[in-house]
């Protein structure tokens, strides 16, 4: 085990990138049932997927019983937790949309999520960038 800002994680060197999120496991939501905006229930919290360069948590994950997969739902769609359930700004259908999680989950996996959420990223938010001309080339 080595720590690394901070944190104890199990790793095989002792740098983890900036952009790297890890996948913890939090007892407080641990099970809790995923209700969409629509109130349909979408699954169980399994995990959290964290960024501990900034000590935050960027997605939770879902355990979707139909599918069997586990969907990664941005952090930021959460609008309330309760005792018995974790509710989120994202209708069902939208959930069901949602790529499986995949490791290591890579920026462009992270965009698409964003875009069938129709919702701007974490890193252009916290940047202070609008998407939309995030790309474009600024020299005259």
């Amino acid at each position: 085990m080595c720590k690394h800002r901070g944190i104890d994680s199990l790793c095989s060197n002792n740098m983890i990138p900036d952009a790297a999120l890890l996948e913890v496991s939090n007892r407080d939501l641990w099970q809790l049932e995923l209700v969409s905006r629509d109130q349909h229930v979408c699954g169980h919290i399994i995990r959290q997927l964290v960024q501990p360069s900034m000590c935050t948590i960027r997605y939770v994950v879902v355990y979707d019983e139909r599918s069997g997969h586990h969907v990664p739902v941005p952090a930021d769609m959460i609008t309330e937790i309760t005792e018995t359930a974790v509710f989120c700004n994202i209708d069902a259908v939208d959930f069901l949309a949602l790529p499986t999680l995949t490791y290591p989950m890579e920026r462009p996996h992270e965009e698409l999520i964003h875009a069938i959420l129709d919702q701007t990223p974490y890193w252009l938010e916290e940047a202070g960038m609008d998407p939309v001309f995030s790309d474009m080339d600024t020299d005259p």
